[in-house]
């Protein structure tokens, strides 16, 4: 994922990923028949490693805002690096494109969890304004998505996007909640 994250996608040769990994060519295949398929494991594996990863960061962090910072970092940095490869990949219109779709989708939703978590506990220590912890874990998880892969270019900074989304959760932790005003029908 190393050479996915590094080389436009078109770059990254099987000879390449061999010698990456130590293994003769006719080894590497054996266990994966294409580049395709490589990347898409690849991509299973990386997003299924980011639940566990994200425990560890978050547990390195004192205080609630920094942990959700770490948690979006963390996703948008091993995400994003992935961005043009994904976009590449995606752009075929072949079954691998719609797998590395669903493997995506999958790997968020595995996510939701441990963001979920790290949301209700921040919001039970009065750091967040989080009325609905499921639809802001869904607008944190797809905000991470589109800056990491809606564009197929290089994401943007993890700290601008988690400091993006901490201050919109902090900015009404302190203010007293409102009705919304009444919508008018304009005729």
């Amino acid at each position: 994922m190393r050479l996915f994250a590094e080389l436009p996608y078109s770059e990254v040769h099987m000879d390449a990923v061999a010698a990456a990994a130590g293994v003769a060519k006719p080894t590497l295949y054996r266990y994966v028949p294409t580049k395709e398929a490589l990347f898409i494991d690849g991509l299973a594996w990386t997003l299924s490693d980011l639940r566990d990863a994200i425990g560890t960061a978050c547990a390195a962090e004192a205080d609630h805002p920094a942990r959700l910072r770490a948690a979006v970092v963390l996703v948008l940095g091993r995400v994003g690096g992935l961005s043009p490869a994904l976009h590449a990949i995606e752009s075929q219109g072949s079954e691998f494109g719609e797998r590395s779709r669903r493997v995506l989708r999958e790997g968020f939703d595995g996510l939701r969890g441990a963001l979920a978590a790290l949301l209700r506990d921040g919001a039970a220590a009065g750091c967040f304004a989080v009325p609905d912890v499921d639809l802001a874990v869904m607008m944190i998880l797809g905000g991470i998505r589109m800056a990491a892969h809606g564009t197929g270019r290089r994401a943007p900074a993890p700290e601008a996007v988690a400091a993006f989304f901490l201050d919109g959760l902090r900015a009404g932790a302190a203010a007293v909640p409102r009705a919304a005003p009444p919508l008018r029908v304009l005729a």
